[in-house]
């Protein structure tokens, strides 16, 4: 099998904005860049195809991975609403990971500060 080379992102651009491109062109795309772990890329070409179960397998990965604004990027394309556990364990993943500003945006989702903040708060 051929490896295919990358887009440059005038490339990427110029075909995510073509209004005749293929489902199966852009699928392709996008399972190339999801295999590359080049997440953002692969949602561009995931939501141009409107590939739902493709954004769906994203939505765990990008969970695992703490990043909380491709989570909640994933989300709005999907028209889902993450509820409260989803998002202290979005946080707690990207707490683990050493993600902090990620966490810190999780738990704002919730309207949460994390507990040990509110603990040196209240010393």
């Amino acid at each position: 099998m051929v490896q295919k080379e990358s887009l440059s992102c005038l490339a990427k651009r110029d075909l995510l904005n073509q209004s005749a491109v293929s489902v199966e062109n852009l699928l392709s795309w996008g399972n190339h860049y999801e295999q590359l772990a080049l997440l953002h890329d692969a949602v561009n070409f995931y939501e141009k195809a409107k590939a739902t179960d493709a954004l769906g397998r994203l939505l765990k990965i990008v969970q695992e991975e703490g990043d909380t604004f491709l989570y909640k990027r994933i989300n709005r394309i999907l028209l889902r609403e993450p509820d409260r556990q989803e998002w202290l364990t979005l946080a707690s993943q990207a707490e683990q990971l050493g993600k902090l500003a990620f966490a810190a945006e999780a738990f704002r989702q919730v309207d949460t500060e994390r507990p040990q903040q509110q603990s040196a708060v209240e010393s």
